[in-house]
């Protein structure tokens, strides 16, 4: 169990592809974390859609992984 944040709505205990979306952003640091005023930002509706989204949102640790991103998206 974890702190999803406020806006976290759980999916039905039966909805297995939603349980799995859940799980691969939260696994890449994403939650529903928010101050309550417009929310956590958007997050992919359906399973399918988990990979783009995780392509266009790239979260980096450090300064250097920034640069390797923008050196390698060039080639």
């Amino acid at each position: 169990m974890t702190a999803m944040g406020h806006d976290f709505k759980a999916p039905k205990q039966t909805d297995v592809k939603q349980w799995k979306k859940v799980e691969i952003l939260y696994q890449h640091g994403f939650t529903y974390h928010s101050c309550g005023c417009d929310g956590p930002g958007y997050r992919p509706a359906q399973l399918h859609e988990v990979n783009e989204f995780l392509e266009k949102n790239k979260q980096f640790k450090t300064e250097g992984e920034k640069l390797l991103n923008r050196l390698t998206g060039r080639m």
